[in-house]
């Protein structure tokens, strides 16, 4: 870890996930609940949301092996049935998801206050990027994909735009 103060990777990075984690509250709050577990299939509303934060929270480890899916929402990708997968996902709340959401901005906020600019640069056990900052890149750009995806059928819906 760093001797003192952020670094400017850090700082940059910081600011960036600022701005999605209150992209992505403006859409949960947006959502109306009538729509919020609306979809077809294994796309719903509340899923994509989901999804988001599970992602966010699998790339802000610093190995893969650790990672439960699905566990935040009472199911196991490997060991429940597709039945019980849907059943526990149609649980989810919005509730549920900005305290999800909240503790991985956490995570991911206390990290980046304790790493250096040469940290970064380093390679983790996530072996299919060539370093830390990549990762996160990675994260940012997965994550608004789909924030995007969201607020595009929040506007077909004619909902509120959220701000930039």
């Amino acid at each position: 870890m760093k001797d003192e103060g952020i670094s400017a990777l850090s700082s940059m990075l910081i600011i960036q996930f600022k701005d999605k984690w209150k992209h992505l509250n403006q859409v949960i709050d947006k959502v109306p609940e009538k729509k919020f577990h609306v979809g077809r299939k294994n796309w719903r509303f509340s899923w994509v949301l989901f999804h988001i934060i599970e992602t966010a929270d699998f790339y802000s480890r610093d190995t893969p092996d650790t990672m439960k899916w699905g566990k935040k929402a009472g199911f196991d990708w490997e060991k429940s049935s597709k039945e019980e997968i849907v059943e526990n996902k149609l649980t989810i709340t919005k509730n549920m998801l900005r305290e999800y959401s909240k503790e991985i901005e956490q995570r991911i906020e206390q990290f980046l206050n304790d790493v250096s600019d040469e940290e970064l640069l380093k390679k983790d056990s996530f072996h299919w990027f060539d370093s830390i900052l990549g990762k996160l890149v990675y994260m940012l750009r997965h994550n608004a994909f789909h924030i995007g995806e969201l607020a595009r059928i929040l506007r077909g819906w004619d909902g509120e735009r959220f701000k930039w």
